[in-house]
């Protein structure tokens, strides 16, 4: 199972995704990919922070879609993943390396759950110890 980071669903909501990202997307089985509720709330803000227009309007369109087809696949920031987030923080701090805090959050969610996290951004996934792959490297 994959957790879809917030640049891979960003990529797949523009009119010309990156081919490799949209062959990459293309080549998977849509019931094992997912989203996390900390990109949820990344894509809402950035489209909320939008000036109104033509943009706005298609990406609003787009994530409604999007939210639409992972209904039942979007996962939440819970007490476990709350736990995993505090072990891969304490990991990467004593190893001296970091990650952002949403990175760090859809780590947490995705290790929890034995999940792996797809991202153009691998190093913050590396730093938490969580496998990760690169759609665009296809």
């Amino acid at each position: 199972m994959i957790v879809l980071d917030t640049n891979v669903v960003s990529e797949a909501m523009k009119p010309e995704p990156h081919p490799s990202v949209r062959t990459w997307l293309n080549d998977q089985a849509a019931e094992t990919l997912y989203l996390s509720s900390v990109t949820l709330a990344e894509l809402l803000f950035g489209i909320a922070a939008l000036p109104a227009g033509k943009r706005k309007d298609m990406l609003e369109q787009a994530l409604d879609g999007l939210m639409g087809l992972f209904r039942d696949r979007v996962l939440p920031f819970d007490i476990d993943a709350a736990r995993r987030y505090a072990e891969l923080a304490v990991t990467a701090k004593i190893g001296g390396r970091g990650f952002p805090t949403p990175d760090g959050y859809i780590a947490a969610i995705a290790a929890s759950r034995g999940f792996i996290v797809a991202s153009r951004d691998t190093a913050p996934y590396e730093a938490a110890g969580v496998t990760v792959i690169n759609p665009w490297e296809g």
